[in-house]
């Protein structure tokens, strides 16, 4: 799995890109990422999904935590470009309802 740091765009978000599998082998690469980010001070994250082809319970375990530090933190954190198999996974899991998402023809199903 690849994390790409996006600059702040036009609605004050900086972006991480995800790319590959988010799964045991590396779904830490993205929390450690994203809460760097948080931590540093950054106050709106969003984590782009569009590049995940597999999420497994390890990525979602990191999703959660990723809301929950954000949460505690006092900073906004969404999520863009989830489809395929992930979404799939996050709907079943039931994740995908504690998830701030960016507004595309997916999240509205």
């Amino acid at each position: 799995m690849e994390v790409q740091l996006r600059e702040v765009d036009a609605t004050g978000f900086e972006t991480l890109r995800i790319l590959g599998e988010c799964d045991l082998y590396n779904a830490q690469h993205l929390t450690r990422a994203a809460l760097e980010r948080l931590a540093r001070g950054v106050t709106h994250l969003r984590i782009d999904m569009a590049g995940v082809s597999y999420l497994d319970s390890t990525g979602v375990g990191a999703i959660i935590r990723l809301v929950q530090s954000a949460k505690k933190m006092g900073r906004e954190l969404r999520f863009s470009g989830i489809s395929g198999t992930p979404r799939r996974v996050l709907v079943m899991s039931n994740i995908i309802s504690i998830m701030k998402e960016d507004a595309t023809p997916e999240a509205k199903k």
